[in-house]
């Protein structure tokens, strides 16, 4: 996502210019950084939903943990920032529809709102004829979006969020797959065949993957 490549680069010439004002004694970069620095937290998280082009549960967990630890080097809270994120991270859940060890079908919905995984496991399985968009989330959990019954009509998106978790992606052999997104000590693979040339005209399927200490994972067949 071009958009997140352009604000850690911000960040990294910020840095230099900064370390480079301490180095002349102009300010004191080590009081300036630690005041600051969560906002290169919020700007990853704003970025990746401008890259996105719409509101998702992974950049906004970012922004919300960036302002929350913001207001921790600022003095704005008192207190440690991780119970304020915690209970954050909670209520998200909650409010979009929080299940553990959940399965379902998804026959014609278009839309797809996987319920999030904590501290548990969920699988939904969708037999969509027209496909566009879907959302898939694990927090402290493991989450499968089975899309291998999907169809397609031109492209979809799926958002994946993994929070300490694994977001696994099943889709089926013959469409193309672009995978991208926001890893933070995490990752996001993709492990799909690619023994074949396939048409450009070809299904695709965009994930944006947001990792923080976990994995999203897009397959055509489950481990």
């Amino acid at each position: 996502m071009k958009p997140v490549r352009i604000w850690i680069g911000a960040v990294l010439v910020t840095l230099g210019v900064l370390g480079v004002l301490d180095a002349t004694d102009v300010l004191d970069f080590g009081t300036t950084l630690g005041s600051w620095w969560p906002i290169g937290v919020i700007g990853v998280g704003l970025t990746a939903m401008i890259a996105q082009k719409h509101v998702s549960l992974g950049p906004v967990v970012v922004t919300a943990i960036g302002l929350v630890l913001l207001a921790d080097r600022q003095g704005w809270t008192t207190g440690n920032p991780l119970w304020p994120v915690l209970l954050l991270l909670i209520g998200v859940a909650v409010l979009t529809g929080l299940r553990t060890r959940h399965t379902a079908d998804h026959h014609d919905a278009d839309d797809i709102g996987v319920p999030v995984a904590l501290f548990g496991g969920t699988k939904v399985r969708s037999r969509a004829e027209h496909l566009t968009r879907a959302n898939v989330s694990a927090v402290f959990g493991g989450a499968t979006l089975d899309l291998r019954d999907a169809h397609i009509d031109d492209e979809a998106d799926v958002d994946a969020f993994a929070l300490f978790g694994g977001v696994e992606i099943l889709v089926p052999r013959g469409w193309r797959v672009s995978l991208g997104g926001l890893p933070f000590f995490g990752g996001y693979d993709d492990n799909t065949e690619r023994d074949t040339v396939m048409a450009s005209d070809a299904p695709l399927l965009k994930v944006n993957a947001t990792a923080l200490f976990g994995g999203v994972d897009v397959r055509n067949d489950p481990k």
